[in-house]
Order: structure tokens, then C-alpha cells, then sequence
């Protein structure tokens, strides 16, 4: 059981969202609750231990401020994950992710995504030999921050870019290979479709994906790198530092891409997830972080 205060669990949450399943008990949840209603149409809900507040605007902009507000209690944690209101997981699964991710003194992680999640990138699908693996970023949907390493980030949260941050907050904080990691041994499921909340994010009258994150790519001199696996911890806590094993679970991908529509988009990503790990040295995934600074 973890002790009480570690864990904090921060989600901006609509009238669609799945945050009930989320909550069970207090007493056996190890894991604090800020949930931020940007729809006052979402109740508050009846459940200790859990903090509600009503914050208009979109996702990322309704960060900066909720955490500005909140930063005082922020720094009562060791770690502050922030789900997207359509992830379905059950208590003792987050309890367990943030064990995991606590033991491994990761800066910033994320759990891995069921095999009938929606998907961008196909590295972020459940490999079950692991335990984890290091990736070279983590992206936005999840993720799991290390507190100093939140607080340390928080001004990319203001920068008016909606899409794109999760490109450049490990670049900024980056210092060994074993910063950062999918948590496979604690997955979530992503129920919707990406990019189904859009226009509430404000991507409208022509403002793309695409546009926010070239903005901020650019802004910070970055590359858009791609989201790989190069080494892994095994589920008996065994390393995996060959590429090949990373191979043996990634081919039964495979199986995953006739599940869903759209079918070619998936295949297409799957795809991409394979060169990259066939045709990527480790290497050069070892050091293609760049530095910057806010």
C-alpha cells in the first residue's frame, strides 16, 4: 500500500468523461483526485478524497492556470499524472503505475495502451513481456510527471499551443536514457477516437494539429522526432537492451490493425512504429535529444 500524499491524479473532465471509473475507495485508491470540470454541466462528485473545481477554456490553456492555482498542493507529491477524460482504468491499475513509475525515479512516464485503444503511436501499445520500456518521449494523452520535473515545464503549458508540448518537455529535461518510460505492466484503455474533442480545443476555422506543432517545434529549434522504444525492463525486472526482443513483442502489432477503422491508419502507423525500430540505431536514439530552455 503506498503511504497517503504521494500521488496525485489530475484530469480536465466534460460531460462525456469516464473519471468514475477511476475513483473506487479512498482508502484502497493510493492516489489523490483533482478533477477540472471545463463544462459546468459535469456534477461534482460524491467521493472522498477527491478535489473538483469548474475551469472554462481548453485542455492545455486550463492547465497552465489550474496548476498555477494549485501549485502549493503540487508540491506536496512526489509525482502528478494528468489522464484525458476518455481513458477507462480502474483504481488498482493507476495505484499501480504510479508504483512502478515511483520506483524507477522516471522524470516523466505514461502507462502503455491496450490493444483496443486508439492510437497514434503504435510504440505506446501494451508490449506484454515488459514492464516497461524507454521511449524517446512521452506524449500527451497520460503522462506521469516526476514533480520537480512538472514544475520545471509548467511555462510550456502557457504558450498558447494546444498540440505539440509533449514534443519539447522531454527535450527539456533530458539527461540519461532511463528518463523515460511506457509503463506496460499498467495499461489504460483510450476509448475515443483522437482528436475527437478538436474543436473544443480550439483547432476551428482551419487551425490544424499540424500548425501547433510546427509552431512550437520551431519556436524551440527542435526536431519532431519519433516516439521508440530502445531498451526495456522485463516483467521478472530482468534489462532487455536488445533490440530484437523489442522486435518479438512490436510484430504482434500485427494482430491489432483489422480491429479497428480506420483500417489503413493504423496499418500505416504500426508500420512506421516497425522502421523505425528496424532502421533506427540505438545509438543515435541514445543522444538525439536536443537542449534548450525555456
Amino acid at each position: 500500500m503506498t503511504r497517503p500524499g504521494r500521488f496525485l491524479l489530475v484530469s480536465r473532465v466534460g460531460p462525456q468523461s469516464l473519471h468514475r471509473r477511476w475513483l473506487g475507495e479512498a482508502a484502497d485508491r493510493g492516489f489523490d483526485v483533482l478533477l477540472s470540470a471545463y463544462d459546468r454541466a459535469v456534477p461534482p462528485p460524491d467521493a472522498p478524497g477527491v478535489t473538483f473545481e469548474y475551469r472554462p477554456g481548453p485542455k492545455v490553456a486550463g492547465y497552465a492556470t489550474l496548476f498555477e492555482a494549485h501549485r502549493h498542493r503540487l508540491e506536496q507529491y512526489d509525482y502528478v499524472a494528468t489522464f484525458d477524460d476518455d481513458l477507462i482504468a480502474e483504481p488498482g491499475g493507476i495505484a499501480r503505475l504510479f508504483e512502478i513509475v515511483a520506483d524507477a525515479n522516471l522524470k516523466i512516464a505514461q502507462p502503455a495502451l491496450t490493444h483496443d485503444s486508439h492510437f497514434t503511436y503504435a510504440a505506446l501499445l501494451r508490449h506484454p513481456s515488459f514492464r516497461l520500456r524507454y521511449v524517446t518521449f512521452i506524449e500527451m494523452m497520460c503522462p506521469v510527471f516526476r514533480t520537480d520535473i512538472l514544475l520545471q515545464i509548467l511555462p510550456l503549458f502557457a504558450l498558447g499551443y494546444e498540440s505539440g508540448i509533449d514534443l519539447i518537455w522531454c527535450n527539456l529535461v533530458h539527461d540519461a536514457p532511463t528518463d523515460f518510460a511506457v509503463i506496460d505492466e499498467a495499461p489504460v484503455r483510450h476509448s475515443r477516437r483522437v482528436g475527437a474533442a478538436k474543436a473544443m480545443n480550439g483547432f476551428v476555422r482551419g487551425r490544424r494539429y499540424e500548425d501547433d506543432i510546427h509552431g512550437i517545434v520551431d519556436l524551440f529549434a527542435l526536431p519532431w522526432l519519433p516516439c521508440v522504444p530502445y531498451s526495456a525492463v522485463r516483467l521478472n525486472g530482468k534489462s532487455a537492451d536488445h533490440r530484437s526482443a523489442l522486435l518479438r513483442d512490436a510484430a504482434r502489432l500485427a494482430l491489432v490493425a483489422p480491429r479497428h477503422a480506420p483500417i489503413l491508419d493504423r496499418v500505416r502507423n504500426i508500420a512506421v512504429y516497425w522502421n523505425h525500430l528496424l532502421r533506427r540505431p540505438a545509438r543515435n536514439l541514445r543522444v538525439s535529444w536536443a537542449r534548450s530552455s525555456l
